[in-house]
Order: structure tokens, then sequence, then C-alpha cells
């Protein structure tokens, strides 16, 4: 298997376009927490390896404050034009991904700039609120690989059903990795049951990439985008 490096394009300057994957990580309920770590943790995993990474905070600058990184300028200031961009980006020490916030402008208002942004990037990881509004919907059509959590408790699986169905109307084919937070000793049941239910009322099941518990899942999440990227990029 070819290294992540090797799979980027190589210019005629000898240099490298990097693989622009857009991957925005949605939250149909549950801990937003969670989606939160588990971004910070695909963009170390995906930094150690090589790649050049972007987490983009559009949680109110709860994923930087997780982190650990302190910031003054977001994204709204670059739309204002009160900070370039260079200045609203954020580069980890130690850890070598970059990271941003949106700002207080809208998730809809910033999307344009968020895909402009993945052309820079080997992967760019758009962590927005929980919930399904609009601008989630465009968010996940746009991107080249979406994953969705959903809580195993309650009707945790059906709010993932709801999502699925929303960006399906508009993007027939979206077809996200889900991952199931919550408590794991539900988790099998309830990812059979989501499956059900999306067979029996839209289709084919999108597939189902673990628990967000299980051991070195992040690794595991990495391999399936990369996978999922390359083949969206094929057809």
């Amino acid at each position: 298997m070819a290294s992540p490096t090797q799979k980027r394009v190589q210019t005629k300057s000898g240099g490298y376009e990097p693989a622009c994957r857009l991957i925005s990580l949605l939250s149909a309920s549950g801990d937003a927490q969670t989606v939160r770590r588990l971004a910070i943790q695909l963009g170390r995993k995906a930094a150690s390896s090589g790649e050049t990474v972007l987490i983009l905070d559009a949680v109110n600058g709860q994923l930087l404050q997780q982190a650990g990184i302190v910031h003054a300028r977001t994204l709204t200031d670059v739309a204002q034009g009160k900070a370039q961009l260079r200045d609203a980006l954020y580069v980890t020490s130690n850890e070598h991904f970059t990271a941003g916030a949106v700002g207080t402008q809208s998730l809809e208002d910033a999307l344009g700039l968020l895909a402009a942004l993945s052309l820079s990037y080997d992967w760019v990881f758009v962590v927005p609120e929980a919930g399904c509004t609009p601008a989630h919907v465009r968010l996940a059509a746009a991107s080249d690989v979406a994953l969705m959590s959903y809580d195993t408790q309650s009707d945790g699986f059906m709010r993932a059903f709801w999502m699925l169905d929303a960006v399906r109307a508009r993007a027939p084919k979206f077809d996200p990795l889900t991952l199931s937070v919550g408590e794991k000793c539900d988790a099998v049941e309830t990812a059979l049951m989501l499956s059900d239910t999306v067979r029996e009322h839209l289709g084919a099941p999108p597939p189902y990439a673990g628990h967000s518990d299980d051991l070195h899942i992040e690794t595991r999440l990495l391999t399936q985008m990369r996978d999922c990227a390359d083949r969206a990029a094929v057809a």
C-alpha cells in the first residue's frame, strides 16, 4: 500500500500537490465533545504520517480550547478584512497540524472559504455544531467524505436517519461513514437498527465505521476516509 505522501500528485517542479480532502464531522446526536476529541485525534494521526492537516472549528472556539490552542483571530476576521488568513490559522508546535476557528459568521457564510481552504491541505476536518440545518446539509453534500456520529441511547440512531434523509434529498449519493458514541454495549444493536431503517426507507445504508471508544479508531477512520475519497475521485 502506498504511503499517504505517495498518493499526492507530483508537480513539474518536483513538489507535491495536496490530496485536498474535505471531511465533515457531523453530530446527529450525542456528546459533541467526543466528536471534537476525535477531530483532534484524526489531525494528530494524519500529521504524524507526514500529511498536511487543517482542523476548522465551527463550534465557537470549543474545539481549539479542547486542543489547548489559544487564538485571537478567526475566519470571520479574515472575511471582514480585519486579519490576514495566516493570522487566523494556528500551527501546533509539536503535533504539526494547523487549526482555525470559523468565528461568529454563520456556517452557511463560511462554506465557500472552507472549500477553498481544502485545496491547500491533504486533510481539512470541519467540525460544526450538532444538528441538521440547511448549512449542515450543504457542508455534507460538498464534502469528499462525511463522518456522521449518533448516540446509542434513546432515539439517537433515528436522528442519524433523519440527517441522512435530509442530505440525500440534496445529494442522492451521500454515503457517510457512521460512528456510534455513548454506551458501547448498545453499539452493535443500534448500528443494525439504523442500517435496517435506512434500507427500508432510503435504500442502501451507509457503512458503519465503529464506536468512538474502539481501540485505534482514528487509524481505522483515516484509512476508510482515504479509501472513500480515492473512490470518489475516480468515479
